[in-house]
């Protein structure tokens, strides 16, 4: 991670971590050791908040950019977790997904899940 921490919320019987960007450019986070069978299309999925607006962030596939400016639209609130779903290109074997804020701060990201189409 880049310009983003790891923070906490707590409400009454769950504790949620996420990852919250902390400036409005080059803050990034990356997930490493992503391990696919096949080489092709995956689908990505974010977990997230955001209060209100939409946000973007560019994405990085084995540090390569593969998408710009994907939009995370609002859920309604930073307790509200949302999910949004993208197709990114992946090797066979070890892959890296890094997600860069473009000029607005991203929102709050919670998980991804890869899984095939």
């Amino acid at each position: 991670m880049v310009n983003s921490v790891v923070e906490s919320t707590y409400s009454e019987n769950n504790n949620f971590q996420f990852v919250n960007f902390n400036t409005m450019s080059d803050a990034s986070i990356q997930w490493n050791s992503i391990n696919c069978a096949f080489t092709g299309s995956k689908n990505v999925k974010f977990r997230y908040a955001l209060d209100k607006g939409t946000r973007y962030l560019d994405v990085y596939v084995n540090g390569a950019k593969v998408m710009s400016d994907a939009p995370f639209e609002a859920v309604g609130s930073w307790g509200t977790w949302g999910e949004t779903t993208v197709q990114l290109p992946f090797k066979s074997g070890v892959n890296t997904l890094k997600v860069v804020t473009t000029g607005t701060e991203g929102p709050n990201i919670d998980k991804i899940t890869v899984s095939a189409q």
